[in-house]
């Protein structure tokens, strides 16, 4: 058993990447079950798992509880740079876009007055978008920003713009040599935002929480985004 182990469990992985890369298995595409995979490679199910489970971890497949195995529709090669979602998605290829879930003025808690450096009194400006790739969504976007400092976000329509681009163009903001805090950690989510992310009750996203920097060293933004667990893989470069 273990000496032919092996050799089929690469072939496995090798023919579910034939199948990606040739554009059998589209983004998005079940790909053979794991008895139609024990019947075509005359193995265990142990063995078909592991490969599958292989596969998963690289971002390459991910699972849907009850309905099978499905090719990752995006895997972002993510270096982070102070370029916003809508440069990202077009530097893959991909289609962004976004709908406007809540946008306005709005209270904020301490950590992110503190994480701003923002007085008690001073006004926020709150966004929270559902982000599409493709027409596909892969996240829950949440931010923070001073209307002290960019006074008239209210006025711009970020269904349509990208606020990285309204930064930038409308206030000047430079963001040459920026940079990001980030903290990231798998979360568990139900409700609504698991709805208009999964578009079930519950789902497994990516967390990521950031407060964002401009050239001077001054934060301008802090962010919290749920992206869908399956669409979205982070590689670190250390």
């Amino acid at each position: 058993m273990k000496s032919n182990e092996q050799p089929i469990f690469r072939q496995i992985i090798e023919r579910i990447n034939a199948g990606i890369d040739g554009g059998e298995f589209a983004r998005g595409d079940a790909i053979p079950s794991e008895p139609e995979l024990c019947r075509q490679f005359s193995t265990t199910r142990m063995t078909v798992r592991r490969a599958i489970d292989a596969l998963v971890s690289e971002g390459k497949l991910f699972r849907v509880q009850g309905k099978g195995t499905f090719v990752s529709q995006f895997e972002l090669d993510k270096t982070y740079q102070k370029q916003g979602f809508t440069s990202n998605m077009l530097s893959l290829g991909v289609h962004p876009s976004s709908s406007v879930i809540t946008a306005g003025e709005c209270d904020a808690g301490d950590e992110v007055r503190e994480s701003l450096e923002m007085s008690a009194d001073e006004p926020i400006f709150c966004l929270k978008r559902l982000r599409f790739a493709d027409d596909s969504p892969i996240a829950i976007e949440r931010v923070w920003i001073s209307l002290k400092r960019f006074p008239r976000l209210t006025e711009f329509d970020f269904s349509l713009r990208s606020l990285y681009e309204v930064l930038h163009q409308e206030f000047g903001l430079d963001l040459s040599n920026g940079y990001s805090r980030q903290r990231v950690n798998a979360v568990s989510i139900s409700g609504e935002d698991a709805e208009a992310l999964f578009q079930a009750k519950r789902g497994v996203a990516l967390r990521i929480r950031n407060v964002d920097y401009d050239k001077a060293h001054r934060p301008f933004a802090m962010a919290d985004t749920l992206y869908h667990g399956g669409k979205y893989t982070l590689d670190v470069i250390i």
